[in-house]
Formats: C-alpha cells, sequence, structure tokens
C-alpha cells in the first residue's frame, strides 16, 4: 500500500510526464489490480480545488464516482486518530502535507511524493 501526495496523483491521473519514473511504475500496479493506493481525503480536496482553479482536463466528478467502486484506490478519511496526531505533531509542514504525512505513518505506508518538505519530515519512505 502506497500514499500519494496531491502533485503525484494528479500528475498520474493527466499523465503528466513530470511524475516519477518509480511513482510511475506504482500507480501502474495499482491500476493493474496489483497494489493499492491510500489516498487521504485532503488529497481528493486538493486536487478538486486545484482542477477548478488550474484549468487542469481531469473530470473530477468521474474520478471520485470511480472510486466509489475501486478496490484499489481505498479513501482515508481524516478521522480521530488523525486529529489526534495533527494536534500533537510539530514538524514543520503544511496542515496539508501534514496529514498525507501523518496518514501513511499510521498505516506504515510509503509515499509517492516529489516534495522535499515531505521527504525531509516524514518518518516513512518516500519515493518518486
Amino acid at each position: 500500500m502506497f500514499v500519494p501526495d496531491t502533485h503525484s496523483w494528479l500528475w498520474h491521473l493527466s499523465s503528466d510526464p513530470r511524475l516519477g519514473d518509480k511513482a510511475r511504475e506504482i500507480f501502474e500496479k495499482v491500476d493493474d489490480g496489483e497494489e493499492k493506493i491510500l489516498l487521504p481525503t485532503i488529497v481528493i480536496v486538493e486536487s478538486i480545488y486545484i482542477t477548478e482553479k488550474r484549468g487542469y482536463s481531469i473530470e473530477m466528478k468521474g474520478v471520485v464516482e470511480d472510486l466509489t467502486f475501486s478496490s484499489n484506490y481505498l479513501v482515508r478519511e481524516i478521522d480521530l486518530s488523525i486529529l489526534s496526531a495533527l494536534a500533537r505533531d510539530d514538524r514543520e509542514l503544511s496542515i496539508h502535507d501534514k496529514i498525507i504525512v501523518l496518514t501513511a505513518e499510521q498505516e506504515g505506508a510509503p509515499i509517492l511524493s516529489m516534495d522535499d518538505e515531505i521527504t525531509k519530515n516524514a518518518e516513512e519512505e518516500v519515493l518518486w
């Protein structure tokens, strides 16, 4: 299981060449049913916002509907365990990145990200 940040997930959805080789390989395995992605809700929320504001050609309504039926892309809500960890965490990360990192740490899952701050602060492995 892997936890993507918003860039990696959007770049996968849009087939953006900026997606790292290792991240691309993992997403392909997920799409083939060989691996699973755990999507923090903050990643989905940011993705909806970014696609609306920056003109991505991704139809997020359809993506969100597909998540309802997916067994490879699992949605991880911001629950009390994440909120409790968030209240205690003092790392210098944006609130969005902190939720992604905490989700990965609670699940013991590597993070798919090129973000230097995530790489520097995460206790889990960061792949790109």
